[in-house]
Protein backbone atom coordinates (compact mmCIF):
# COMPACT_ATOMS: atom_id res chain seq x y z
CA UNK A 1 0.00 0.00 0.00
CA UNK A 2 2.44 2.28 0.59
CA UNK A 3 4.15 1.98 -2.80
CA UNK A 4 0.96 2.64 -4.64
CA UNK A 5 0.45 5.70 -2.20
CA UNK A 6 3.89 6.96 -3.31
CA UNK A 7 2.90 6.52 -7.10
CA UNK A 8 -0.11 8.08 -6.92
CA UNK A 9 1.14 10.94 -5.05
CA UNK A 10 3.83 11.35 -7.19
CA UNK A 11 1.63 10.89 -10.75
CA UNK A 12 -0.78 13.39 -9.22
CA UNK A 13 2.04 16.12 -8.78
CA UNK A 14 3.61 15.02 -12.15
CA UNK A 15 0.11 16.33 -13.95
CA UNK A 16 -0.25 19.55 -11.89
CA UNK A 17 3.34 20.69 -12.86
CA UNK A 18 2.41 19.49 -16.46
CA UNK A 19 -0.71 21.24 -16.55
CA UNK A 20 0.52 24.71 -14.95
CA UNK A 21 3.32 24.71 -17.36
CA UNK A 22 0.83 23.91 -20.41
CA UNK A 23 -1.38 26.74 -18.87
CA UNK A 24 1.14 29.24 -18.71
CA UNK A 25 2.51 29.21 -22.42
CA UNK A 26 -0.04 31.75 -23.25
CA UNK A 27 1.23 34.57 -21.83
CA UNK A 28 3.81 33.96 -24.55
CA UNK A 29 1.30 35.89 -26.62
CA UNK A 30 2.29 39.08 -27.02
CA UNK A 31 -0.89 40.47 -25.32
CA UNK A 32 -1.24 37.87 -23.00
CA UNK A 33 -0.36 39.01 -19.03
CA UNK A 34 -0.04 36.28 -16.53
CA UNK A 35 -2.39 36.19 -13.45
CA UNK A 36 -2.11 38.84 -11.15
CA UNK A 37 0.27 40.22 -13.37
CA UNK A 38 0.57 43.71 -15.82
CA UNK A 39 2.00 43.72 -19.31
CA UNK A 40 2.02 46.62 -21.54
CA UNK A 41 3.06 47.58 -24.92
CA UNK A 42 2.62 48.04 -28.52
CA UNK A 43 3.28 47.91 -32.22
CA UNK A 44 3.85 49.74 -35.18
CA UNK A 45 1.77 48.07 -38.48
CA UNK A 46 1.92 47.86 -42.35
CA UNK A 47 -0.52 46.06 -44.32
CA UNK A 48 -1.44 45.28 -47.40
CA UNK A 49 -5.17 45.68 -48.83
CA UNK A 50 -7.13 44.48 -52.13
CA UNK A 51 -10.90 45.99 -51.99
CA UNK A 52 -13.94 45.31 -54.04
CA UNK A 53 -16.98 47.10 -53.67
CA UNK A 54 -20.36 47.52 -55.03
CA UNK A 55 -21.66 51.15 -56.04
CA UNK A 56 -25.58 52.24 -54.96
CA UNK A 57 -27.43 54.38 -56.10
CA UNK A 58 -30.05 57.17 -54.26
CA UNK A 59 -32.46 53.84 -53.77
CA UNK A 60 -29.74 51.53 -52.63
CA UNK A 61 -29.59 49.52 -55.86
CA UNK A 62 -26.03 48.05 -57.26
CA UNK A 63 -24.94 50.58 -60.19
CA UNK A 64 -21.38 49.41 -60.74
CA UNK A 65 -18.39 47.98 -59.00
CA UNK A 66 -14.27 49.10 -58.24
CA UNK A 67 -11.07 47.86 -57.59
CA UNK A 68 -8.80 48.96 -55.15
CA UNK A 69 -5.20 48.22 -53.63
CA UNK A 70 -3.29 50.21 -51.06
CA UNK A 71 -0.95 49.66 -48.28
CA UNK A 72 -1.70 50.94 -44.60
CA UNK A 73 1.10 51.39 -41.75
CA UNK A 74 -0.30 52.29 -38.15
CA UNK A 75 0.17 51.43 -34.78
CA UNK A 76 -1.73 50.03 -31.88
CA UNK A 77 -0.62 50.09 -27.99
CA UNK A 78 -2.51 47.51 -25.66
CA UNK A 79 -2.38 46.84 -21.48
CA UNK A 80 -2.86 43.76 -20.23
CA UNK A 81 -3.66 43.23 -16.66
CA UNK A 82 -4.10 38.94 -15.81
CA UNK A 83 -6.96 37.67 -18.28
CA UNK A 84 -7.91 41.10 -19.03
CA UNK A 85 -6.71 43.02 -22.09
CA UNK A 86 -7.35 46.76 -23.99
CA UNK A 87 -6.19 47.95 -27.16
CA UNK A 88 -6.11 50.94 -29.15
CA UNK A 89 -5.35 50.73 -32.91
CA UNK A 90 -4.97 53.18 -36.16
CA UNK A 91 -4.19 52.82 -39.47
CA UNK A 92 -4.14 55.46 -42.44
CA UNK A 93 -3.22 54.64 -45.98
CA UNK A 94 -4.18 55.37 -49.76
CA UNK A 95 -4.00 54.20 -53.11
CA UNK A 96 -5.53 54.53 -56.46
CA UNK A 97 -8.79 52.52 -57.23
CA UNK A 98 -10.56 51.76 -60.71
CA UNK A 99 -14.21 51.71 -60.85
CA UNK A 100 -17.37 51.46 -63.67
CA UNK A 101 -20.54 52.64 -63.09
CA UNK A 102 -23.12 51.88 -66.54
CA UNK A 103 -21.29 53.24 -69.45
CA UNK A 104 -18.71 55.28 -66.67
CA UNK A 105 -15.30 54.28 -66.29
CA UNK A 106 -13.46 56.54 -63.67
CA UNK A 107 -10.13 56.44 -61.34
CA UNK A 108 -8.16 58.34 -58.46
CA UNK A 109 -7.01 58.15 -55.34
CA UNK A 110 -8.77 57.29 -51.73
CA UNK A 111 -7.17 56.99 -48.12
CA UNK A 112 -8.78 55.15 -45.87
CA UNK A 113 -8.33 55.18 -42.16
CA UNK A 114 -9.51 52.75 -38.93
CA UNK A 115 -9.72 53.39 -35.68
CA UNK A 116 -10.44 50.47 -33.12
CA UNK A 117 -11.04 50.40 -29.24
CA UNK A 118 -11.21 46.89 -27.65
CA UNK A 119 -11.36 44.83 -24.60
CA UNK A 120 -11.03 41.21 -24.35
CA UNK A 121 -11.90 38.68 -21.46
CA UNK A 122 -9.49 35.44 -21.56
CA UNK A 123 -10.39 31.80 -20.31
CA UNK A 124 -7.00 29.94 -19.86
CA UNK A 125 -6.73 26.52 -20.96
CA UNK A 126 -4.55 24.27 -21.36
CA UNK A 127 -3.51 24.02 -25.20
CA UNK A 128 -6.65 26.83 -26.64
CA UNK A 129 -7.31 29.58 -24.37
CA UNK A 130 -10.89 31.32 -26.15
CA UNK A 131 -11.73 34.86 -25.41
CA UNK A 132 -14.52 37.53 -25.77
CA UNK A 133 -14.23 40.79 -27.22
CA UNK A 134 -15.97 43.68 -27.15
CA UNK A 135 -15.35 47.17 -28.70
CA UNK A 136 -15.85 50.25 -31.50
CA UNK A 137 -14.53 50.83 -34.55
CA UNK A 138 -13.95 53.58 -37.41
CA UNK A 139 -13.42 53.50 -41.29
CA UNK A 140 -12.88 56.37 -43.19
CA UNK A 141 -13.19 56.78 -47.27
CA UNK A 142 -12.00 59.58 -48.39
CA UNK A 143 -12.38 59.49 -52.11
CA UNK A 144 -11.79 61.52 -55.75
CA UNK A 145 -13.73 59.80 -58.60
CA UNK A 146 -12.02 61.12 -62.01
CA UNK A 147 -14.10 59.88 -65.41
CA UNK A 148 -11.77 58.64 -68.08
CA UNK A 149 -14.72 58.18 -70.24
CA UNK A 150 -17.39 60.83 -71.75
CA UNK A 151 -19.55 62.17 -69.52
CA UNK A 152 -19.44 64.59 -66.18
CA UNK A 153 -20.93 63.90 -62.66
CA UNK A 154 -24.10 64.80 -62.26
CA UNK A 155 -23.59 66.16 -58.74
CA UNK A 156 -20.60 68.48 -59.78
CA UNK A 157 -20.98 68.92 -63.43
CA UNK A 158 -17.47 68.40 -64.26
CA UNK A 159 -15.39 64.94 -64.63
CA UNK A 160 -14.30 65.05 -60.74
CA UNK A 161 -16.62 64.14 -57.63
CA UNK A 162 -15.40 63.53 -53.91
CA UNK A 163 -16.98 61.54 -51.78
CA UNK A 164 -17.09 61.08 -47.84
CA UNK A 165 -17.96 57.26 -46.25
CA UNK A 166 -17.80 56.24 -42.90
CA UNK A 167 -18.45 53.24 -41.39
CA UNK A 168 -18.81 53.50 -37.00
CA UNK A 169 -20.44 51.64 -34.44
CA UNK A 170 -20.13 48.73 -31.30
CA UNK A 171 -18.67 44.99 -32.49
CA UNK A 172 -18.84 41.73 -30.57
CA UNK A 173 -16.76 38.77 -31.11
CA UNK A 174 -14.90 35.78 -30.04
CA UNK A 175 -11.79 33.72 -30.63
CA UNK A 176 -9.02 32.22 -29.08
CA UNK A 177 -5.04 31.53 -28.58
CA UNK A 178 -3.00 28.50 -29.43
CA UNK A 179 0.56 28.97 -28.10
CA UNK A 180 3.07 26.32 -29.38
CA UNK A 181 5.95 26.96 -27.08
CA UNK A 182 7.36 29.90 -25.50
CA UNK A 183 8.52 31.69 -28.58
CA UNK A 184 5.45 30.86 -31.33
CA UNK A 185 1.44 30.47 -31.14
CA UNK A 186 -1.32 31.68 -33.17
CA UNK A 187 -4.52 33.61 -32.69
CA UNK A 188 -7.50 33.94 -34.67
CA UNK A 189 -10.84 35.74 -33.89
CA UNK A 190 -14.19 36.96 -35.63
CA UNK A 191 -15.85 39.70 -35.06
CA UNK A 192 -19.24 41.34 -35.91
CA UNK A 193 -19.86 44.72 -36.64
CA UNK A 194 -23.25 46.85 -36.05
CA UNK A 195 -22.21 49.93 -38.57
CA UNK A 196 -24.15 53.03 -39.26
CA UNK A 197 -23.28 53.88 -42.62
CA UNK A 198 -23.24 57.79 -43.85
CA UNK A 199 -21.76 58.50 -47.31
CA UNK A 200 -21.71 62.05 -49.11
CA UNK A 201 -21.18 63.66 -52.49
CA UNK A 202 -19.64 67.33 -52.31
CA UNK A 203 -20.92 69.13 -55.06
CA UNK A 204 -23.36 71.94 -55.10
CA UNK A 205 -25.96 70.52 -57.63
CA UNK A 206 -29.37 68.92 -56.65
CA UNK A 207 -28.42 65.76 -58.23
CA UNK A 208 -25.72 64.84 -55.14
CA UNK A 209 -26.51 61.43 -53.14
CA UNK A 210 -26.04 61.63 -49.88
CA UNK A 211 -27.46 58.91 -47.86
CA UNK A 212 -27.32 56.95 -44.10
CA UNK A 213 -28.33 53.33 -43.38
CA UNK A 214 -27.21 50.64 -40.76
CA UNK A 215 -25.90 47.11 -41.70
CA UNK A 216 -24.00 43.86 -39.88
CA UNK A 217 -20.51 43.78 -40.94
CA UNK A 218 -17.46 41.43 -40.00
CA UNK A 219 -13.92 41.02 -39.90
CA UNK A 220 -11.96 37.51 -39.51
CA UNK A 221 -8.52 37.47 -38.22
CA UNK A 222 -5.64 34.85 -38.17
CA UNK A 223 -1.83 36.28 -36.46
CA UNK A 224 0.35 33.92 -36.27
CA UNK A 225 3.57 35.51 -33.41
CA UNK A 226 7.22 34.98 -32.69
CA UNK A 227 8.95 36.31 -29.62
CA UNK A 228 11.96 37.42 -30.99
CA UNK A 229 14.29 37.95 -28.06
CA UNK A 230 12.91 40.04 -24.25
CA UNK A 231 10.08 41.74 -25.51
CA UNK A 232 10.81 42.37 -28.92
CA UNK A 233 8.13 40.13 -31.01
CA UNK A 234 6.59 39.72 -34.72
CA UNK A 235 3.46 39.39 -36.02
CA UNK A 236 1.91 38.08 -38.87
CA UNK A 237 -1.02 37.53 -40.39
CA UNK A 238 -4.23 37.78 -42.41
CA UNK A 239 -7.47 39.49 -42.57
CA UNK A 240 -10.96 39.42 -44.45
CA UNK A 241 -13.08 42.36 -43.50
CA UNK A 242 -17.05 43.05 -44.56
CA UNK A 243 -17.32 46.64 -44.49
CA UNK A 244 -21.58 46.60 -45.04
CA UNK A 245 -23.27 49.89 -43.57
CA UNK A 246 -26.61 49.12 -45.30
CA UNK A 247 -28.30 49.91 -48.49
CA UNK A 248 -27.73 53.37 -48.90
CA UNK A 249 -23.99 53.22 -48.93
CA UNK A 250 -21.11 51.29 -51.10
CA UNK A 251 -20.29 48.00 -49.44
CA UNK A 252 -16.66 47.07 -49.16
CA UNK A 253 -15.14 43.69 -48.84
CA UNK A 254 -11.48 43.55 -48.25
CA UNK A 255 -8.37 41.44 -47.59
CA UNK A 256 -5.45 42.45 -45.97
CA UNK A 257 -2.39 41.28 -45.13
CA UNK A 258 -0.09 42.44 -42.11
CA UNK A 259 2.91 42.68 -40.10
CA UNK A 260 3.46 43.68 -37.15
CA UNK A 261 6.79 44.53 -34.97
CA UNK A 262 6.51 45.26 -31.40
CA UNK A 263 7.85 45.47 -27.93
CA UNK A 264 6.20 44.37 -24.66
CA UNK A 265 7.28 45.30 -20.79
CA UNK A 266 6.03 42.98 -17.48
CA UNK A 267 5.45 44.12 -14.51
Amino acid sequence: MPAVALGVGFSSTAFSQGRTIEETLVVSDPTVAAAGKWKVGGAAEYWWVRTTYNIVDSNGNDVGDATLTFKQPGWNVFAAYGNVTVQATRRSGSGDFTGNQGTLTYTGPQKSTDTEFTARWLFPGRAVSPYLLVGYATTKLEQTRTITSAGNWACSNSKTLQTNTEYKGPLVGGGAIVPFSEKFGVRGDLRLKWNKGTQTENGSNAFCDSGSSSGLGYDATVTGYWNIVGGLNAQLGIKFQQLNGGSEVDNWFRTGLFGMLGYTVKF
